[in-house]
């Protein structure tokens, strides 16, 4: 039969302060403050994380979009006033924002292409809106396959449980997610750019 370890005053105050220093059960949630929204991104739905899209009318905003790409990249996004598309040539792009949130959380703007019945066909816009199509009622991930000029639609296998909406209304998204990045005079930077406007 084993005999009691015997602590010594000071290892027994160690023990007592190391017990005080350990987070309690739930401590990360228990508060501290309170969360301020995150900021909402503008974009495609993600390759890489499952995301949903509100099916409310209160969360679709027709936009004119206009993207600058480099080679390469993604580009910097902004949101420009409807009158001043024939400024912004093939630049703008008429967009519905959609909310998104993926299975963490995290708020995106999706611009799903108004599809022009009257225009060309485009494999990638027509798969674009067909998988946010699905994102209304189940989480998925989309993927560019090339070879076929489209998105390919992943559905999760499982279900996710239930989306983390913002609070925010949808004006407060937009311009939340285009701050500093709206585009309302023919003197902004970027009209000044594509007209060769010191």
């Amino acid at each position: 039969m084993s005999t009691p370890v015997q602590l010594k005053d000071s290892q027994s105050e160690t023990i007592q302060l190391l017990e005080q220093l350990k987070l309690p059960d739930g401590f990360a949630t228990s508060g501290g403050g309170v969360k301020q929204p995150l900021k909402p991104s503008y974009g495609k739905l993600s390759k890489h994380r499952f995301s949903r899209v509100h099916p409310g009318e209160d969360f679709k905003w027709p936009a004119l979009i206009v993207t600058l790409k480099e080679s390469g990249g993604n580009g910097e996004s902004f949101i420009a006033i409807p009158a001043l598309r024939s400024r912004l040539g093939s630049l703008a792009s008429p967009k519905v924002l959609r909310l998104a949130v993926d299975n963490a959380g995290t708020p995106r703007l999706v611009g799903v292409p108004i599809i022009d019945p009257n225009g060309r066909p485009n494999s990638w816009n027509d798969s674009l809106v067909k998988a946010v199509q699905i994102a209304e009622s189940q989480w998925v991930r989309i993927e560019s396959n090339n070879a076929a000029a489209q998105y390919e639609v992943i559905v999760a296998k499982e279900d996710l449980g239930a989306p983390q909406w913002p609070n925010q209304s949808m004006q407060e998204l937009v311009l939340a997610c285009f701050d500093g990045k709206i585009i309302q005079s023919v003197d902004h930077p970027v009209i000044r750019d594509l007209e060769g406007r010191l």
